[in-house]
Formats: structure tokens, C-alpha cells, sequence
């Protein structure tokens, strides 16, 4: 009497391991999102103490990840109304 392969009913460790678009958005706006706000609070003591060269620089790297944080709310909220 032949043996026949079991085929497992749930999935597999590799499949719940998956990288999917959706959880790269949502870990995106997280991590962009704690991105604009501390670099903001970082250029706001660097204001603070005078260090102005670093203050610019730090204001604008909060300000390009605060569009990206923006951006990738908007095509998420795009994507769902789908």
C-alpha cells in the first residue's frame, strides 16, 4: 500500500515570514514618522545652542521625512479607497 505525502493545512514558517508591500507601508509611516519628530526636537536644541549649520540641516532632513511620512499616508489612504 502506497504512503502519500501529508500536505500541511497551515502555512508554512517560510509563508508567515513573507515581506509584503502592506507591512512595509505601515512600518514605513512609523518609522518616517519618529524620523521627522526627532530630528525636528534634535534641531530644535541645536537652535538652541547656536549651532546653527547643524540646525539647518537637521530642520531639513525633518522636513524631507516629514513629506516622506505625508507621502506614504496619502498613497496608503489612496490604495484603500480602492
Amino acid at each position: 500500500m502506497p504512503i502519500h505525502a501529508i500536505t500541511p493545512s497551515s502555512p508554512t514558517q517560510n509563508s508567515k515570514n513573507k515581506f509584503t508591500f502592506k507591512k512595509l507601508l505601515k512600518n514605513s509611516v512609523r518609522d518616517t514618522g519618529y524620523a521627522a519628530a526627532a530630528f525636528g526636537i534634535t534641531s530644535a536644541i541645536a537652535g538652541a545652542n547656536k549651532k546653527i549649520k547643524l540646525h539647518k540641516n537637521l530642520a531639513y532632513l525633518s522636513g524631507l521625512f516629514t513629506l516622506l511620512h505625508i507621502g506614504i499616508i496619502e498613497y496608503y489612504k489612496h490604495r484603500k479607497s480602492k
